[in-house]
């Protein structure tokens, strides 16, 4: 994915102190979430993102030349237990995730609007509990759907399916055992 910088963020990365921070955009079908690296809460493209760098990492973002597939982890710790109910309940699978990184100057303001370093989907979610809890995201990369088989059957059923009362494939079940001969008067 080619990423363009803003003259502002590119700017920043010349300076003697550089102050990196990722945004993350979970849209979970009870609301969106969403989380900053730092340590402070920050407003960007008109929402609240929550300081979790103290509770959240997320693992490397890998980009190869060639066409694959890579996901990230996000790991939450130290979440009270009482908000694990919410979690456990939440329909989190195929939901949209989104990462951006942006830079903040020296009074802790984004230089300019972040830009997007990862886009997919959540997969898996795991939970450890103790005292605080530990969450586990896996983000698979949007390409990960070329990898699941698209199964279509040229039936009737399926026609209907897709299109009711189309009758195009209604015999299609009688002529496939049917013995043909080409060529051959009868």
């Amino acid at each position: 994915m080619v990423k363009t910088l803003s003259t502002n963020n590119s700017n920043v990365l010349n300076d003697d102190v550089l102050r990196p921070v990722y945004f993350l955009k979970l849209e979970f079908p009870s609301g969106t979430t969403y989380l900053n690296s730092s340590d402070r809460n920050i407003t960007f493209d008109s929402q609240s993102y929550l300081g979790a760098g103290t509770i959240g990492t997320m693992s490397d973002i890998e980009e190869t030349s060639e066409l694959q597939a890579n996901g990230v982890k996000l790991t939450l710790t130290g979440i009270p237990s009482t908000y694990i109910s919410i979690a456990l309940t939440t329909e989190f699978q195929g939901s949209n995730a989104t990462a951006y990184l942006g830079f903040l100057n020296s009074s802790y303001a984004l230089v300019d609007d972040p830009f997007i370093v990862f886009v997919g989907k959540v997969d898996t979610m795991a939970i450890s509990l103790s005292d605080y809890a530990t969450i586990e995201l896996d983000i698979e990369n949007r390409l990960i759907d070329w990898e699941r088989p698209r199964i279509s059957r040229f039936t009737n059923e399926e026609q209907q399916n897709l299109y009711s009362g189309d009758k195009g494939l209604e015999f299609v079940d009688s002529v496939a055992e049917k013995e043909l001969f080409w060529g051959v008067d009868n």
